[in-house]
C-alpha cells in the first residue's frame, strides 16, 4: 500500500504541547507490516517551534516483553526492531541505553538504524563535552560502534516494552515475556 492510498487523519492547528501555539499536526495512520501486523503510525509536528514525535502501536494485543538478541555479524545489522515510545532499548556491552519517557519516539527500522540513532548521540554528547576524560571514553565508545557497524564486533541489543507494542523480529532473538502493567 503506497502512502497516498493509505487513511489518514490529519488535524490542524492544534495546542503544541511544547510551545502551546496552536500551531501543531496531529496525523494518524495505519501500516501492515509484513512481520507484525497491522500498526497505527502516531505523529506530531509543530510548524512554529519544530516540536515533532511519533509513536506506534500494535493493532492486534502485543505481550509485554523483554526481548534480546546476540549481534555477531554484518548480516545482523538487518534484523528488523519496531520500538514503541514506551520502550526501553540497552546495548549492554556499551552501558549505553534509550530509555522510554514521555519523549521517547516510537520507530521502525533495523539494528543498524538503531545503532546509528545511539552513534549520532554520542557524536553530538562528545562534540560539546568539554571534559578530556569524557570526551575519550565517548571517542572509544565510537569506535567500538564503528566495529560492530563493520562486522567486527559482537554485542548484545535488548528491547524492554511493557505495553506489548514493540518487537525484535528474528529466529535469532529471545523472547521473555513481562508481567502487564495496569493503566
Amino acid at each position: 500500500m503506497s502512502e497516498s492510498d493509505r487513511d489518514m487523519l490529519i488535524v490542524d492547528n492544534q495546542q503544541c504541547p511544547v510551545c502551546a501555539k496552536e500551531s501543531a499536526t496531529f496525523t494518524e495512520f495505519e501500516i501492515e507490516d509484513a512481520f507484525a501486523g497491522p500498526i497505527a503510525i502516531f505523529t506530531i509536528r509543530c510548524n512554529d517551534c519544530g516540536f515533532r514525535n511519533s509513536d506506534l502501536e500494535f493493532l492486534e494485543p502485543g505481550v509485554p516483553a523483554e526481548y534480546s538478541v546476540d549481534i555477531e555479524s554484518k548480516e545482523d545489522l538487518s534484523i528488523r526492531v519496531i520500538k514503541s515510545g514506551e520502550c526501553e532499548i540497552k546495548i549492554p556491552n556499551f552501558r549505553i541505553s534509550v530509555d522510554s519517557t514521555m519523549n521517547s519516539e516510537g520507530f521502525i527500522t533495523n539494528v543498524e538504524g538503531v545503532i546509528v540513532k545511539f552513534q549520532k548521540q554520542i557524536i553530538s554528547l562528545k562534540d560539546g563535552e568539554e571534559d578530556k576524560a569524557k570526551r575519550k571514553t565517548l571517542k572509544n565508545l565510537l569506535k567500538g560502534i564503528d566495529q560492530v557497524l563493520a562486522g567486527e564486533k559482537k554485542i548484545t541489543m535488548k528491547m524492554i516494552d511493557k505495553s506489548g507494542n514493540s518487537a525484535i523480529v528474528s529466529d535469532k532473538v529471545t523472547v521473555k515475556k513481562l508481567r502487564a502493567t495496569k493503566k
